[in-house]
C-alpha cells in the first residue's frame, strides 16, 4: 500500500493490531497432523503478527531501497507458522509503504482489499481519537460453516454435473506460444490505464450491454483466438466464490480458478461477441463454488494435465484508502506462478486507475514477445473502446505488415 502523506507509526501499529485481531485469516497457521485429512490442519493463533517499522528515508535512494527490502522479504522461505506478515516502511516524511506478504492458502486478493480498507478506516478513527469498533469483520467461522453447508447441499452435485457436462469433449488448451511449460514466475510488463481511459472503456462496455470485466475478458479471448487460429478456447478465470452475503466481508481464501470454455468467432459483430462472452462468464459464476481440484480429478483423471491455457483476472475493488487524510494506492509486488500467459486488470485506487499486468512464461515467451503481446492487447482494447457494436471483431485488429519484396 503506497501512502502519500504523513503517517504516525504508533497509530499505524495500533490499527494493524486491531485489524489483525478482527481478521482471523491473517492469524491462520498450518501444522502437520497425521490424524487430519490430508496430513495437515489449520488453526488461528492468538497473537497478531508484528509490524516492524523500517526507516529508509535517510539513504541515498529510499524508494529503490524500499522495493529491494520488499523483494528480498517476498522471495524468502514461507514459514507455516507465519503465513501473513507486514511492515511499515518510511521513504520520506510524506511517503510510506504499508507492506503485506500473504500466502494464498489463507487469503485471496479480495480479502487484501478488505483488510487494507479496514486498516485505513481504523487508522483514521484512531488518528482522530474516535472509537473504531464499527465495521469489524464477521467471524472466520462463517466461511467454514458456509463451505460445509455447500458440500452437504443440493448445489454441490448440481455444480458437479454442470462442470462435467461443460467440459465433455473439451479441446486441448492452446496458448500464444504454441508450446507448453511448467509453472514459472512470469516475465512481467505493466502499463497503467488512467481513470479517464478506464472510464471511457466502462462507457463503451455499457453501450455494448456488458460490464467492464466482461469487456476485458472479451478482449483477451478475441486476441488469443485471433493469434492462435483456434475457434474454441479454454481460458483460466479466477472467481471470488463469495455467492453468500454472509461471507462477502469475511477475509479468507475463497478464490477459485475455473475453466472458461469459449467459442471464438471473430467474424461476429463486437456487440454479439462480447454478449456471448458475458453470458458464458455468468454461467461460470453461477457454479463457481465447485472446487477446481475436484474438476481436475474427474475431467483429467490420474494423469493430470491442464484445464486452461492463458488466464485473465479482472481485479476491481471498492477502495476506501484514506489514512487520516493521506491517500493510498494499492500495488502488487508479486502474483502467483503462470503456466502460459496471465493478464491482470488490477484496479489500484478508488479513482479507477488500473494496471494492465502481463506475466509471460519466460521459457515460452522472449522479452520481445512479451512486449509485443502487451502492445497488441492494449491496441485491441483501445480499438474495442471506440468501435461500433456492429463492427466485426476481426476488423479491429491492425492489418498484417507488408512483406518486403526480394
Amino acid at each position: 500500500m503506497d501512502i502519500r502523506g504523513p503517517v504516525d507509526p504508533e497509530t499505524m501499529q495500533a490499527a494493524h493490531e486491531q485489524v489483525e485481531r478482527e481478521a482471523e485469516a491473517l492469524r491462520l497457521v498450518i501444522v502437520s497432523d497425521e490424524d487430519a485429512d490430508g496430513g495437515h490442519r489449520q488453526f488461528v493463533k492468538d497473537d497478531p503478527a508484528p509490524l516492524p517499522y523500517v526507516d529508509l528515508s535517510t539513504g541515498p535512494a529510499p524508494e529503490a531501497a524500499a522495493r529491494a527490502w520488499m523483494e528480498k522479504d517476498a522471495e524468502g522461505p514461507v514459514d507455516p507458522q507465519a503465513l501473513c506478515r507486514a511492515a511499515l516502511l518510511k521513504i520520506a516524511d510524506d511517503h510510506f509503504v504499508l507492506y503485506r506478504r500473504v500466502h494464498h492458502a489463507v487469503v485471496d486478493g479480495y480479502s487484501l482489499a478488505l483488510v487494507f480498507n479496514r486498516t485505513a478506516a481504523v487508522y483514521s478513527a484512531l488518528a482522530r481519537q474516535l472509537p473504531a469498533e464499527g465495521g469489524a469483520f464477521p467471524a472466520f467461522a462463517h466461511l467454514v460453516e458456509t463451505e460445509t453447508a455447500y458440500r452437504d447441499s443440493r448445489s454441490f452435485p448440481r455444480d458437479r454435473a454442470h462442470w462435467l457436462d461443460t467440459l465433455a469433449g473439451h479441446p486441448e488448451p492452446v496458448g500464444l506460444s504454441g508450446r507448453r511449460g511448467g509453472l514459472a514466475i512470469g516475465r512481467r510488463r505493466t502499463v497503467e490505464l488512467t481513470p479517464d481511459r478506464v472510464g471511457h472503456l466502462e462507457r463503451a462496455a455499457a453501450d455494448l450491454g456488458v460490464t467492464w470485466s466482461d469487456l476485458a475478458v472479451s478482449t483477451i479471448a478475441a486476441y488469443v483466438g485471433k493469434h492462435t487460429g483456434a475457434d474454441e478456447l479454454l481460458l483460466g478465470l479466477p472467481t471470488g466464490g463469495r455467492l453468500s452475503p454472509q461471507v462477502r466481508n469475511v477475509p479468507g481464501m475463497t478464490m477459485n480458478i475455473l475453466p472458461l470454455r469459449l467459442t471464438v468467432d471473430t467474424g461476429l459483430p463486437l456487440g454479439a461477441f462480447t454478449r456471448r462472452v458475458s453470458r458464458t462468464i455468468r454461467n461460470v459464476l453461477l457454479h463457481s463454488r465447485y472446487p477446481t481440484a475436484e474438476i481436475s480429478r474427474e475431467v483429467l483423471g490420474e494423469g493430470g494435465g491442464r484445464l486452461w491455457g492463458p488466464m485473465v483476472n479482472v481485479m476491481k475493488f471498492d477502495y476506501k484508502l484514506d489514512f487520516g487524510g493521506s491517500a493510498a494506492t494499492m500495488r502488487t509486488l508479486s502474483i502467483p506462478l503462470t503456466i502460459d500467459m496471465t493478464v491482470y486488470f488490477f484496479q489500484t485506487s478508488a479513482d479507477g486507475t488500473t494496471d494492465v499486468i502481463l506475466d509471460a512464461h519466460p521459457e515460452l515467451f522472449t522479452a520481445r514477445d512479451t512486449d509485443a503481446h502487451l502492445e497488441g492487447i492494449l491496441g485491441l482494447l483501445d480499438a474495442i473502446g471506440t468501435a461500433r457494436p456492429e463492427t466485426a471483431v476481426r476488423e479491429l485488429f491492425p492489418p498484417p505488415a507488408p512483406v518486403a519484396a526480394d
